[in-house]
C-alpha cells in the first residue's frame, strides 16, 4: 500500500492558536496497526480544551470517531477490511503491572503507533490521544479499532468512543452505582447525559440532573433523570436534600470541570458517599475543601477517565444497547458539519450549542 497524500486534517500548531486545516500524508499501517477510513467524528470538550492544554504541538485534533477498516498491518487477525469500527483512544499495552493484574483501566503504557504515521510537509505530526480523528484516515494500534455492528449510523457510532463510554461507564463501572442508590449529575452535556443513562441502567432510585440550560434538563429527564434542577433558579443543595429526605446522595458526578462545583458536590453527599470527577479541570486548578467532615463521613473522591470501560468488550455492548433501545443516542447528535467548518468551533469566544456536533467525512468516502 502506498501513502495517502493530500488529506485534510485539523492541526493545532501552537497553544492558544486557532487550529487550521492542513493537507497531510498518511503512511500505511505498520505491524500490529490498522488504517481506518473515518466517516464521522464527534467534537468533544477535550478537543476544544486541547487548544490550551495539549501536551505537544503540532498535533491533529479529534479522538471520538468511527469508520471502516481500510487496511491491516502485519499480524492483525481480529479485523477484516470493511469492518465497521469505533475508535478506542486507550489501546491498552497488556504488559504493565496494572494490565497483568486485571486492572486494565489503569494501564500505564497506553499504545500509540510504533512511529509517526502522519506527516505535514515531510515532518511528523502528533495525533491527539493516539487517534487524531479530524482527518479522513487514521492509523491506530490494532486494539484502537474496535469492531461494532454494521447497522449503526456512523454519526452515532462515533460517540461511543468517548461521550457514551465515559458517561455510561462513569456510573456503571467507575462509581459502580447500585440499585436503589441516589445520584446527582452536575452538568448535562454529552457526557453528563450519558452518566444519567448509566445511572438509569444501574437502576438508581433518584437521578437528579443539574444544569443551567432548560433544554438540556428536559433531555436529561427523557434519558432517565427523575428530577431536574435549574441551578440558576434554585439552590442545588436544597433541591437535593428535599429529594433525599435530607440524607444526601450516594453518588455525585461533576461533569463541568469547575472546582467550585466539585466542592459543592461534596456537600451533597450522604455518609459513605462518593464524588466522581469526570469533567476536566485546568491543569493548574486546585480544589480546596475541609477534610475533617469528609473523613468523618467516610466519603470518597475518585477521578474518572474513559468511564473505566474495557473498550473491546464495552463499545460493542453499548452499540448493542443502542440497537435494542436501552441507550438513546440519536438525541445527542444535534448537528453535522464538514471539516472545513470545523476551525470556527475553536475560535475564541465561540459558544457551542446543542449536545454533540459531528464532523462528517462522507464526502471523502
Amino acid at each position: 500500500m502506498i501513502a495517502l497524500e493530500d488529506q485534510p486534517a485539523l492541526v493545532l500548531h501552537a497553544l492558544g492558536q486557532t487550529p487550521r486545516i492542513e493537507r497531510v500524508t498518511i503512511s500505511p499501517p505498520g505491524p500490529g496497526e490498522v488504517l481506518v477510513r473515518i466517516l464521522a467524528s464527534g467534537v468533544c470538550h477535550t478537543d476544544i480544551g486541547s487548544v490550551q492544554y495539549a501536551r505537544t504541538t503540532p498535533v491533529i485534533l479529534g479522538h471520538e470517531g468511527a469508520g471502516i477498516v481500510a487496511a491491516l498491518g502485519e499480524g492483525v487477525a481480529h479485523l477484516a477490511i470493511g469492518d465497521h469500527v469505533a475508535i478506542n483512544w486507550q489501546a491498552k499495552c497488556g504488559t504493565c503491572r496494572n494490565c497483568v493484574s486485571g486492572r486494565r483501566q489503569f494501564c500505564e503504557g497506553i499504545l500509540g503507533t510504533s512511529e509517526p504515521r502522519v506527516h505535514l510537509e515531510g515532518k511528523p505530526l502528533a495525533v491527539l490521544l493516539n487517534a487524531g480523528t479530524f482527518c479522513p484516515y487514521v492509523v491506530v494500534p490494532a486494539s484502537g479499532a474496535v469492531p461494532i455492528r454494521n447497522d449503526m449510523p456512523f454519526a452515532v457510532a462515533a460517540l461511543l468512543g468517548c461521550a457514551v463510554a465515559t458517561g455510561v461507564g462513569a456510573a456503571m463501572f467507575s462509581a459502580k452505582v447500585q440499585p436503589g442508590d441516589d445520584v446527582v449529575v452536575i452538568g448535562c452535556g454529552g457526557v453528563g447525559l450519558n452518566t444519567v443513562q448509566g445511572a438509569r441502567l444501574a437502576n438508581a432510585r433518584a437521578i437528579i440532573a443539574v444544569d443551567r440550560d432548560p433544554e438540556k434538563l428536559a433531555l436529561a429527564r427523557r434519558l432517565g433523570a427523575t428530577h431536574a434542577v435549574d441551578s440558576t433558579a434554585e439552590t442545588v443543595l436544597d433541591a437535593v436534600m428535599k429529594v433525599t429526605s435530607d440524607r444526601g446522595v450516594d453518588h455525585a458526578f461533576e461533569l463541568v470541570g469547575r472546582t467550585d462545583l466539585m466542592v459543592e458536590a461534596l456537600g451533597l453527599l450522604a455518609r459513605g458517599g462518593r464524588l466522581t470527577l469526570v469533567g476536566a479541570a485546568g491543569r493548574e486548578d486546585e480544589m480546596a475543601f475541609k477534610p475533617r467532615g469528609f473523613m468523618s463521613k467516610q466519603q470518597t473522591i475518585c477521578g474518572c477517565i474513559y468511564g473505566d470501560v474495557q473498550p473491546e468488550r464495552d463499545l460493542p455492548m453499548l452499540a448493542d444497547w443502542y440497537a435494542d433501545g436501552r441507550l438513546e443516542l440519536d438525541a445527542l447528535h444535534t448537528s453535522t458539519i464538514g471539516i472545513n467548518d470545523l476551525p470556527a468551533l475553536f475560535e475564541p469566544g465561540y459558544r457551542q450549542t446543542g449536545i454533540r456536533t459531528v464532523v462528517s467525512f462522507e464526502e471523502f468516502a
